[in-house]
């Protein structure tokens, strides 16, 4: 639709539709696009691509091409003599093919796909009231933590003089960032250390970042193109004798601390490390005893979070609490799904019905385990999205875990893409 609407607004277009092959194709398109406005996927998160969507892209993908080909040999024809080229004829019967299977794929929409008694998840999750602020999510993530997070600033601040590492472990969305983020900016840990600093680890770990990270907080300007050891050696003379804190956060192997730790001096002032680990197995490599093995939480938290994220200061009214406090059952003390849901709901009709399809999605997912869990919260998150900011968020998949995207450049390349759209007044 947005090479159509180029081509539609072009004050000297490259190539001309015909008129009625183009209002068939736009009605063809059309249709496709609201199918897929109120389509949920019916088997939730997978990783096989799902059979419907499918196919549309590859329609799309097809009229695409064959657009774009056409619009390629018409303005190579003109630069060029005794050239191949698409001709019009050619042009013609290709769109028409596409067209063709556009409707098709419409046809055997409407005679394989069942309309379902009760609405998808989707469709529960209209903005009820753009007012509603979202900024006190950062404010609400630490509940039932927070005797945990006391305790890890006791160890952190307290204790022996030798440097000591301390690993925070539990399973992904527990909380261990968000524990050790709050460590992290905690006055008591800012004032009481020389230096501070943040290194994110993940799977595919790199000693030279890992140093990079933290040179640039601790020593800025000095991280440039070195090499590791010219990386290590500079932090370690940096580090020696100052009292420092640094967060290492999504560690998966020992091979990664092992890469990097003899860069990190033990000048015997009280220097801590803390770890965060999905794997107790990598965690006991450390001195567990000083570490935290971060639980569930327990239900009086759950709903508290819960209420916090969907409410913010209001009370949940009577009549949603029965059904609210089964979703949040449904949670199993993960604090990642009580946020997600509640963040879902605060966006939703705060009425039985909507909390109702929340309530029969999350029964379903309570049996899967942790990891399969997770992503179905995350794909309800997912299924919300309107359709065109869906292609914008996959189009991240292009970035390693943990990167930093700029912003700047990840706007044009939405953009060079086409999935932004022109908006009238403004240029992209």
């Amino acid at each position: 639709m947005n090479i159509i609407d180029q081509l539609q607004t072009h004050p000297n277009p490259p190539i001309s539709i015909h008129q009625k092959q183009l209002e068939s194709l736009i009605q063809a398109v059309t249709s496709l696009q609201h199918f897929l406005e109120s389509y949920s996927p019916h088997g939730g998160y997978t990783e096989h691509e799902d059979y419907w969507e499918s196919r549309i892209a590859e329609a799309a993908y097809d009229a695409e091409d064959v657009i774009e080909t056409y619009i390629v040999d018409q303005v190579r024809y003109r630069s060029e003599i005794d050239i191949q080229y698409f001709s019009s004829r050619q042009f013609y019967q290709a769109l028409e093919k596409v067209i063709e299977n556009m409707n098709l794929i419409m046809i055997e929409i409407g005679e394989k796909v069942v309309v379902q008694d009760q609405l998808h998840i989707m469709k529960s999750v209209t903005p009820a009231d753009s007012s509603r602020s979202t900024s006190t999510a950062k404010n609400v993530t630490m509940i039932g933590f927070d005797d945990v997070l006391d305790q890890m600033l006791d160890k952190i601040t307290g204790g022996g003089s030798t440097r000591q590492i301390l690993p925070i472990v539990g399973m992904g969305g527990i909380g261990k960032t968000t524990l050790a983020r709050n460590i992290f900016v905690s006055p008591a840990v800012q004032e009481y250390f020389d230096v501070c600093a943040w290194s994110t680890i993940s799977q595919g770990y790199d000693a030279q970042e890992i140093l990079r990270q933290i040179l640039d907080q601790v020593d800025k300007g000095k991280g440039g193109d070195l090499s590791v050891d010219e990386l290590g050696d500079h932090l370690y003379k940096y580090l020696f004798g100052r009292k420092y804190f640094i967060v290492m956060d999504d560690m998966w192997t020992i091979e990664a601390w092992g890469g990097v730790r003899r860069f990190f001096p033990d000048s015997k002032n009280g220097s801590r490390i803390v770890v965060t680990t999905r794997l107790s197995n990598l965690a006991s490599q450390f001195n567990y005893s000083n570490g935290l093995d971060l639980k569930f939480l327990d239900e009086d938290a759950c709903w508290d979070l819960f209420c916090k994220t969907v409410f913010e200061e209001e009370a949940c009214p009577l009549e949603l609490e029965d059904v609210g406090k089964k979703i949040v059952k449904g949670c199993k003390g993960l604090p990642l799904s009580v946020a997600v849901i509640g963040g879902l709901l605060s966006k939703s009709e705060r009425a039985k019905e909507s909390w109702g399809l929340f309530e029969k999605n999350i029964s379903s997912i309570v049996n899967l385990d942790d990891n399969e869990s997770c992503l179905q919260v995350l794909y309800m998150s997912y299924n919300s999205l309107p359709v065109h900011l869906k292609p914008c968020f996959l189009y991240l998949g292009i970035y390693e875990e943990d990167i930093v995207i700029p912003i700047t450049i990840i706007i044009q390349l939405l953009v060079a893409e086409g999935l932004v759209k022109p908006i009238n007044g403004k240029g992209l």
